[in-house]
């Protein structure tokens, strides 16, 4: 029986401590983002078969760039394929993230004040926490068409409430993407006790702010 006891005692305490060297490796890795990131050109890709380019196509969507992300902890090589897509007239993003079989979406808009709004269908997006002015929320699993939906719908009531409206990009995607990394990075490295925290972070917020908007997560405050 006492062996029990210690097995079930030592599940849970080896599963977080999984969880904090994977996150502290992860983000020591990506202080320098921009070794991660490499622009790739594979039209082979586009023919996903979660349907995205179709998606993006029929909604008016441009192929803006394409990368290869190095990003991985203990991935062995593999690295994440990356499509970003844009519709200019709504400055608004689609990025699409795939590794084998596995993928998620996002549609990004940055706003006016430096700020952004990222609408995920996964809720890795909130593992960690980010800086102020860097608004996140996941949908799990979600499909495209209701993805935008709640992305239009926070983006009207940031207009409502705050009159703050999107605004184009003012970098190459990728100078965007690696800023927008970084400042995670080191926005996380901030915090007093990073490393101990990481695990409590990621198992907490995917927990708490899961389905939940972000105009949900401002009217709580």
């Amino acid at each position: 029986m006492t062996h029990w006891v210690y097995l079930i005692a030592f599940i849970p305490a080896a599963y977080w401590l999984l969880i904090t060297v994977v996150a502290v490796l992860s983000v020591r890795k990506m202080r320098h983002p921009e070794e991660l990131l490499t622009r790739v050109q594979d039209t082979g890709r586009l023919d996903d078969p979660q349907g995205v380019s179709h998606w993006a196509r029929s909604q008016d969507f441009e192929l803006h760039d394409q990368f290869d992300f190095d990003g991985l902890i203990g991935g062995g090589g593999l690295k994440m394929a990356v499509e970003c897509w844009y519709l200019a007239e709504r400055n608004l993003f689609l990025m699409h993230y795939h590794l084998r079989n596995h993928s998620y979406s996002e549609f990004v808009t940055g706003l006016e004040g430096e700020h952004s709004l990222t609408t995920s269908n996964s809720v890795n997006s909130l593992s960690l926490p980010f800086p102020p002015g860097i608004f996140i929320q996941a949908f799990d699993g979600a499909s495209l068409d209701r993805l935008r939906q709640e992305h239009e719908k926070t983006l009207a009531f940031f207009h409502a409430h705050f009159g703050v409206d999107p605004v184009a990009p003012d970098q190459p995607v990728r100078d965007l993407i690696i800023r927008s990394i970084k400042a995670q990075m080191s926005y996380i490295r901030s915090l007093p006790l990073w490393q101990l925290r990481v695990a409590w972070w990621h198992l907490s917020r995917r927990r708490s702010l899961r389905n939940q908007s972000v105009i949900q997560q401002i009217q709580e405050l």
